[in-house]
């Protein structure tokens, strides 16, 4: 699937905001949840933000490892589903629309507290924040001619070589 510039919708963060308090609510409610914290990150929460309209959700847990098979199976009970890639310090569970077109509707970043990975997330909010134009005006120029994949890679990139500057 190609991503095109009118794919993205500008909505308010407010239109996001109730529906990531329902998803915090939820993992901070699962029994024996390992879950610390968590924060609204991505375009979603971003006033005047272009977006695919993936809300994206950093989950601050004290270890990896606490996302045992059992907390797997209660996120897979409320909708969220591990994808399996080669991530590193870090697990990330979807939610989508439904199990026959994967159309992801929600993201949730996995990273352990006081880790260089959260760090990494919540500076990246901060340049996205004071970026917001840039942003939009990249993402509309990849978003033409990219598949989801390569978007998501070149969205990366872009992150990591404005953080390092």
């Amino acid at each position: 699937m190609k991503l095109k510039p009118n794919n993205f919708i500008n909505h308010s963060p407010d239109h996001y905001a109730s529906e990531y308090k329902i998803i915090q609510q939820t993992l901070l409610n699962l029994l024996d949840s390992p879950v610390i914290k968590t924060y609204h990150i991505g375009s979603t929460a971003i006033k005047g933000a272009n977006t695919s309209g993936i809300i994206d959700i950093l989950v601050i847990v004290k270890r990896l490892h606490e996302i045992t098979t059992l907390d797997e199976k209660r996120l897979n009970l409320s909708g969220f589903y591990r994808l399996h890639h080669p991530y590193k310090k870090k697990c990330v569970f979807s939610q989508f629309d439904s199990l026959k077109t994967l159309n992801e509707q929600v993201r949730l970043h996995v990273v352990e507290n006081d880790s260089k990975k959260q760090v990494q997330y919540l500076e990246g909010q901060r340049y996205l924040l004071n970026h917001i134009a840039e942003y939009n005006h990249f993402k509309q120029k990849i978003g033409a001619h990219l598949n989801l994949k390569q978007y998501e890679d070149e969205k990366s990139s872009w992150f990591l070589q404005c953080l390092s500057v």
